[in-house]
């Protein structure tokens, strides 16, 4: 049933305190172990430095002895050159020696005496006496500091081999004492007490004089690079980590001022380290220990444990299988005597819902069975719906099949029912059946498969559905009519919708017309009024001419009789005045019909062009002045000459000439002080505000809303088409990219505020 591995209670608490126990002794071991190793490592590199110390100390005195012969061999030849001190040379070194070679340089830094170990041979000795050994490091040293000094490791004049030597002042000569490497290597397991830590021996050139760990690095191994060398140049006994051969060593390092060597003691760094790895061994033991006293202890504590509740577990097991439990056990522990007091509980409370269940089940109005789906689907339950259903009592239904009953009228609906119902675990149908009386229903069946109780069973709902289906007959052929009525009101709809849509077309080319004939209207009204205000310049004009022709007249006349300077000067005083008249006039004339051009040719043509807004508002104030001035309105223009424009100057002055023409027409009426005033600004969005404000009577506010709605208008049947607003809104909006709104108390006036920016969009414009 489950699809993971089970375990015994006892058996899982055995484990439970098993792992509990090494985890517990784990983690807290881990913490330990990780709190201790700082601590050990501290320790170790402090028993280092002691030791470092230590050794060069005890290697000082070991090899100090070798450098106190060798100075009372000195002091020998300096109090007694003539002495024969050969004997005493050669008794250095004799078998057992510590010297290998023992000779004197002179002053000169030749050889003049020397002894060698007999395994060198007398003729030995001969061949190096006169070697010139002046620029030798070591001569060099101790003649410089007239005192004791030891060498770094060097080839030997004297046997060829790797040496380190020791010098002394010896009147006016040196002598030089060659110890071997073995024999230094003796000395620092001497000086080490045979001790499990590493000793190296290092020259200044930081080479390996001797190692305790390993032979082979002398003369191989060179530590001049490493920190720890570096620093024991600087500070005494320094203290750090060395990487030799690819292992970590904590080190310590000590320098010999006597010898002129480094001294270095060395134990592997981290795990590797002794007293680490004992303390993890110790810990492994304990672990190992822990879990086999565990595992002593809890088969005893899981078994009286698991007692209980395996108590517990089996009256649980009878109430799975409807037995009665019996009395339920009364532990000591809290939580497990709560446990069994709650499953007491529930069992109790399973009983009566599952009474609760069959008695919704059996009082079900819709026909509910169970049937075997592995027993040619016979019934296993039913309640009482499909036993009316079926006209059968519904224990005479219990263990038998379809075709026992003859319940089937159509077989073939039978199989595919069951056909699909094996396929899919689900399946509806409609199928007719017949009841035990012998009368046919049409049934809706919805089946399902399911495991109920461990065993695959088969869920029937069960409906007469004989009734609603005639219904839906009907209601099909109701239906089938009512479509038919609907369509015929759908193309009447049609039609009607089609018939709108003409009348809707005809209303806009009227609109479009209406606009046309109102842009007309403007630019005929335009018309008249420049022509009236050319007829004073010109009527001017016209008499100013005239006067001079009458001027000349009259000069020819008096001329014929005689021509007198008084003459002259009447006619150029007449021509004076009268051209000036005239220039003037003709001047304003000019002014107004280039005005009228401009306007005209922007409102004509719509083209795009740079403009000032001054420029374009005086020039239609101006056109308009013959209208404003019937009126008797005075208008003020506030614009600054910096506000440019790349836009379309037609369309704006066709918006300022319809509000202009609109404040005059409508905003006065019984009103003496008439004014209209035109303010531009820049704003701080980067657009320019313009505002058109009067004094009139203002707009009734039923009317403001729809201000901007074509055929808007108070004076319909007056000359008013209701048009001028809606064109100044649809050429703001949809050319000129901006926006127009209004504000108005009734008889307080109103107030136009357009908002434009500098740069027009790319509009498409109206014809």
């Amino acid at each position: 049933m489950f699809g993971t591995r089970q375990w015994h209670l006892r058996t899982w608490l055995i484990w439970l305190l098993c792992v509990s126990s090494v985890v517990s002794f784990v983690v807290i071991g881990a913490l330990l172990f990780l709190v201790r190793v700082p601590q050990i490592s501290d320790e170790t590199r402090a028993s280092l430095q002691v030791e470092a110390g230590d050794l060069s100390g005890r290697s000082e005195l070991i090899l100090g002895a070798l450098q106190t012969q060798l100075e009372l061999l000195g002091v020998l030849l300096a109090s007694n050159p003539e002495a024969d001190v050969q004997v005493a040379l050669e008794r250095a070194v004799a078998h057992g020696g510590a010297f290998a070679a023992v000779y004197q340089i002179g002053p000169g830094g030749a050889i003049v005496r020397a002894a060698v170990t007999p395994a060198a041979g007398k003729g030995r000795r001969e061949e190096v006496i006169g070697n010139d050994l002046s620029h030798d490091p070591l001569f060099l040293r101790v003649r410089s500091r007239r005192d004791a000094a030891w060498s770094d490791k060097y080839i030997s004049p004297v046997s060829g081999a790797v040496m380190v030597g020791v010098g002394v002042v010896a009147g006016k000569s040196v002598l030089v004492g060659e110890v071997p490497l073995d024999y230094i290597l003796k000395t620092l397991w001497t000086a080490s007490g045979r001790s499990a830590l590493m000793v190296s021996i290092l020259d200044r050139r930081g080479e390996v004089l001797a190692d305790s760990d390993s032979p082979t690095r002398v003369g191989t191994l060179n530590l001049v690079g490493e920190e720890i060398f570096r620093r024991a140049l600087e500070v005494d006994l320094p203290v750090g980590t060395l990487r030799l051969e690819g292992q970590a060593f904590d080190a310590a390092m000590a320098y010999s001022k006597r010898l002129d060597w480094f001294f270095l003691v060395r134990t592997p760094s981290g795990i590797e380290n002794p007293r680490i790895a004992s303390t993890l061994d110790l810990g492994i033991a304990a672990l190992v220990g822990s879990l086999l006293f565990g595992l002593l202890l809890a088969p005893v504590w899981a078994t009286g444990v698991a007692r209980p509740i395996n108590a517990i577990t089996e009256r649980a097991r009878q109430v799975a299988e409807g037995q009665a439990p019996g009395e339920w056990p009364q532990l000591r522990t809290v939580e497990l005597n709560d446990l069994s007091f709650d499953l007491a509980r529930m069992s109790s409370v399973l009983c009566a819902r599952e009474q609760e269940l069959q008695a919704i089940f059996d009082a079900s109005p819709v026909g509910i069975a169970v049937l075997d789906p592995q027993a040619d689907y016979a019934f296993v339950k039913a309640n009482q719906a499909v036993g009316q259903l079926l006209a059968y009592p519904v224990r005479h239904l219990l263990g038998k099949t379809g075709r026992d009953l003859g319940l089937w009228e159509d077989t073939d609906a039978r199989a595919r029912l069951y056909m699909a119902l094996e396929r899919d675990g689900l399946a509806e149908a409609e199928a007719w059946l017949r009841r035990g009386d012998g009368r046919a229903f049409l049934a809706a069946l919805s089946t399902r498969t399911l495991p109920i109780a461990g065993q695959l069973r088969t869920v029937w709902v069960i409906s007469d559905i004989t009734e609603l289906r005639r219904i839906e007959g009907e209601l099909r052929e109701l239906n089938a009519g009512l479509e038919q009525r609907v369509q015929r009101r759908t193309d009447q709809l049609n039609q009607a919708n089609a018939e709108l849509s003409s009348t809707v077309q005809r209303l806009q080319l009227t609109l479009d017309e209406l606009v046309r004939a109102e842009k007309l209207a403007s630019l005929g009204s335009m018309v008249a009024g420049i022509a009236h205000e050319l007829n004073t310049p010109l009527g001017n004009g016209v008499m100013a001419v005239s006067s001079l022709r009458g001027a000349i007249a009259t000069f020819r006349n008096q001329s014929e009789q005689g021509l007198r300077r008084s003459m002259l000067n009447q006619l150029l005083e007449a021509m004076t005045t009268g051209t000036d008249i005239a220039a003037r006039n003709l001047a304003r004339a000019a002014e107004l019909v280039t005005s009228f051009k401009q306007v005209a040719a922007d409102q004509a043509s719509s083209q795009r062009r740079s403009f000032a807004l001054h420029e374009v508002t005086n020039e239609i104030v101006l056109t308009l002045r013959p209208l404003i001035r019937r009126s008797e309105v005075s208008i003020e223009v506030q614009v600054p000459e910096d506000l440019w424009f790349d836009s379309y100057p037609g369309p704006l002055g066709q918006v300022l000439t319809n509000l202009l023409s609109n404040a005059v027409t409508h905003a006065f009426e019984g009103r003496s002080a008439r004014r209209i005033r035109i303010e531009a600004e820049a704003l701080a969005s980067g657009r320019v505000g313009i505002r058109v404000a009067d004094n009139g009577c203002g707009i009734a506010e039923d009317l403001l809303p729809r201000i901007f709605d074509p055929f808007v208008t108070t004076r319909m049947g007056r000359g008013g088409t209701g048009l001028g607003l809606h064109i100044a809104h649809n050429l703001v909006v949809q050319v000129l990219g901006g926006s127009i709104s209004v504000a108005s108390q009734p008889g307080e006036g109103c107030c136009f505020t357009i908002e434009l920016p500098r740069k027009a969009p790319v509009a498409a414009l109206p014809a």
